[in-house]
């Protein structure tokens, strides 16, 4: 029982009571409609069963007819099973964060994990390659000794060839370069007798020159006294002859030169 003047405060009036849009009926996890998943929820059962008894209207209407409460009570049912339900689905949420962040935990520590385990495969793949490099690198070693041995003996034998083709290369220069030592004292020896001759040659051509003047001086002087005697008178038809004969004795040749003296330096 209710007291009339409460219920006539709360009597209906007709009028449709807004819906909160942040809230809307139905909003609360694992109902209808709802953008909550129903994992956020750690009873889904009963909230499935407290859906349907609350939300739906057959269920409604038959609470109202078996036990029609206040209007007021309904209300505060209504809010403690939206309140009941908003706890639920925060620690439901809780969980979940809770849960997701042990996940990404677990997946950075694998993610560590798994770089570890490349960084130490591309190592071991690293020094795998650089053993079978190395036992490449032995195996034609091991397979290239016979070879390199033949070779080494044939260097040998050419090695001693070129000694012995190197050793008469420098017998035949020695040779040669005392050869060609003979020769420019030779040419030395040649240019001093030359130069000697050419002295002498020099020397001849100044003695020509000096006669060739005393000559030419001589008969001058003959030609004087001959017409020295020829102006006397009384022996034109002597001087005559005697200057015939004179003439006839000059010595022939070029024109005299006049005496030069060459010094050689």
């Amino acid at each position: 029982r209710h007291h009339p003047q409460s219920a006539s405060r709360c009597r209906p009036t007709g009028r449709a009571i807004p819906e909160d849009p942040k809230n809307p009926p139905g909003a609360f996890p694992g109902a209808p409609g709802s953008p909550f998943p129903a994992e956020f929820t750690s009873h889904p059962s009963e909230i499935r069963e407290s859906s349907e008894g609350f939300f739906s209207p057959r269920g409604f209407l038959r609470d109202l007819q078996e036990d029609p409460p206040p209007f007021p009570v309904f209300f505060q049912r209504t809010v403690a099973r939206y309140q009941e339900e908003v706890e639920r689905a925060g620690s439901a949420l809780r969980r979940a964060e809770k849960d997701a962040a042990e996940k990404e935990m677990e997946v950075e520590e694998l993610q560590r994990l798994l770089a570890s385990m490349e960084k130490e495969h591309r190592n071991l793949l690293a020094r795998m390659e650089a053993g079978e490099a190395e036992l490449e690198r032995l195996r034609k070693v091991e397979g290239d000794k016979v070879a390199q041995q033949d070779r080494s003996a044939q260097l040998e034998k050419e090695v001693a060839a070129l000694r012995e083709k190197i050793h008469h290369l420098d017998d035949m220069l020695k040779s040669q370069q005392r050869k060609v030592r003979q020769m420019i004292e030779q040419l030395q020896n040649s240019k001093t007798v030359i130069q000697a001759k050419d002295a002498a040659i020099q020397e001849l051509k100044e003695r020509v020159s000096y006669l060739e003047a005393e000559n030419l001086e001589m008969h001058d002087r003959i030609e004087h006294l001959i017409e020295q005697q020829v102006s006397r008178g009384g022996l034109s038809a002597r001087a005559r002859s005697k200057s015939e004969y004179v003439s006839s004795k000059r010595l022939p040749g070029p024109k005299p030169l006049p005496l030069i003296r060459v010094v050689e330096t």
